[in-house]
C-alpha cells in the first residue's frame, strides 16, 4: 500500500499538526518550569503549571479534531469545570496565542482559538464516554506528568479509534533523543514524532520540523526480534507507583534478563519499544482494583502493533479500548513477538 495514500491520509495530517502544536507549547512550558525551580521561584509540589499545560495543549488538539472531523468525540483527560475563576487561564489564552504564532502557518488546517470561551468549549469537547461502536479519539494532553515537571521525558498522546479498535496513533515526544543505549547514554536529535496507522506500519521523524511531513518521507521503524536473554531490554517506568520495581525485578530473573531497565515517564516507553531500542514493556497492576486509563495506552497500543510487537494484560489478551474510558483488564505487557508469550508465562509465575 503505498503510504502516500493510505487509508486516514487525512487524519494524521491533523493529528500530526495539533500534536506538533501542542509539543511546542508543552515543552517551552516544561523548560521554564525547570527554570524556575532552579532559581527556588516555583515549589516542587506547585502543580499549576501541569494544570495550564494539560488544559492547553488539550484545547489545541480538541480544536483541530473538531474543526476538522465535528461528528467524531474525543475522550480527553481534562474538564474545563476545574478552571472556573482560575486566575491561571489568562495564562493558558497568552501560551496558546503565542504558540499559535509561532505556527501561524497550521491555521488553515487546525485553526486557531481566539478566547476564554473557546478554549473551554473546545476542552469540554473531551467529555465523551467512549465505547465499543462508532468512532472517537483519545488524547492524553501531557502524559508523564512527573517528567514534565522534572524537564524529564513526557508525551502529547493521541489515537483515532473506531468500533473499540485503535486504527491510527501520534505521540509527539519533546524530551526524547532518537537514540537511547541506556538510561545515561543517549544521542542524535531531541525530540521525536511517533505515528501509526493500521496495515500501514509505524514511523518515526523530527518533532520540531516545520508542517507534515507524509507517512513515505519518514523512516519507518520496527520491534527487534529477539528473544537471546543477554540481548534482552527492559524499560520501565521512573514512578514506582505505577509498577512494582520489585516484582519486575523477579520476572527478568525468570527471563534471564541481565541488562539494566531503561527507565523512562510516559508513552515514550512504547516509541523506544517501537524503535527496537528496548525489547520488553511491564506495567503490573499495583493494586486489583485499579483500571488504566484508555488514553495513557491507546496511540502506543498500536505503534507497537505496526512495528510488529505484541501487547497484551498480564493474562496476554489483547487489550480492549471499547469499554469506556478505562480498561476493563488488569495491567500492560509488551513485548516483541519472539519474547511475547513466554514473558506472559514469567509473569504469571511471579503473580
Amino acid at each position: 500500500m503505498a503510504t502516500s495514500t493510505h487509508p486516514y491520509a487525512k487524519e494524521l495530517e491533523i493529528a500530526t499538526l495539533a500534536v506538533k502544536r501542542a509539543s511546542i507549547l508543552t515543552k517551552k512550558l516544561s523548560d521554564s518550569i525547570v527554570t524556575l525551580q532552579q532559581s527556588g521561584t516555583l515549589t516542587k509540589d506547585d502543580k499549576s503549571p501541569v494544570t495550564v499545560g494539560d488544559f492547553a495543549s488539550q484545547a489545541i488538539v480538541n480544536h483541530a479534531i473538531k474543526l476538522n472531523f465535528p461528528n467524531d468525540e474525543i475522550v480527553g483527560e481534562e474538564d474545563s469545570q476545574d478552571l472556573q475563576d482560575s486566575p491561571l487561564t489568562s495564562q493558558i489564552l497568552d501560551l496558546i496565542n503565542q504558540v499559535q504564532q509561532e505556527t501561524s502557518e497550521y491555521d488553515d488546517k487546525i485553526g486557531k482559538l481566539s478566547n476564554l470561551k473557546e478554549i473551554t468549549t473546545s476542552i469540554d469537547f473531551g467529555d465523551s464516554q467512549g465505547g465499543s461502536t462508532g468512532r472517537f479519539w483519545a488524547l492524553d494532553p501531557i502524559d508523564g506528568t512527573k517528567g514534565f515537571l522534572r524537564g524529564d521525558q513526557f508525551a502529547v498522546c493521541l489515537a483515532l479509534i473506531e468500533n473499540g479498535k485503535v486504527v491510527l496513533g501520534v505521540i509527539g515526544c519533546p524530551n526524547l533523543p532518537q537514540i537511547i543505549h541506556s538510561n545515561d547514554k543517549h544521542e542524535g536529535i531531541v525530540g521525536g514524532l511517533y505515528s501509526a496507522v493500521k496495515g500501514v506500519g509505524s514511523y518515526y521523524s523530527a518533532l520540531f520540523t516545520k508542517g507534515f511531513t507524509p507517512l513515505d518521507q519518514q523512516q519507518k521503524i520496527s520491534m527487534k526480534s529477539t528473544s537471546n536473554p543477554s540481548e534482552l531490554k527492559v524499560v520501565e517506568g521512573v514512578e514506582k507507583g505505577h509498577s512494582s520495581h520489585s516484582t519486575q525485578a523477579q520476572i527478568k530473573q525468570i527471563l534471564g534478563i541481565t541488562t539494566p531497565a531503561i527507565n523512562l515517564d510516559s508513552q515514550v516507553k512504547y516509541c523506544v519499544l517501537a524503535s527496537g531500542q528496548s525489547d520488553i514493556y511491564l506495567r503490573l497492576p499495583v493494586s486489583d482494583t485499579y483500571r488504566e486509563k484508555i488514553w495513557d495506552h491507546a496511540a502506543g497500543n498500536i505503534l507497537i502493533y505496526e512495528s510488529g510487537g505484541q501487547v497484551g494484560d498480564i493474562e496476554g489478551n489483547p487489550l480492549n479500548f471499547g469499554t469506556g474510558r478505562t480498561l476493563q483488564s488488569k495491567g500492560v505487557i509488551a513485548g516483541n513477538k519472539q519474547v511475547f508469550d513466554s514473558v506472559i508465562k514469567a509473569v504469571q509465575q511471579v503473580l
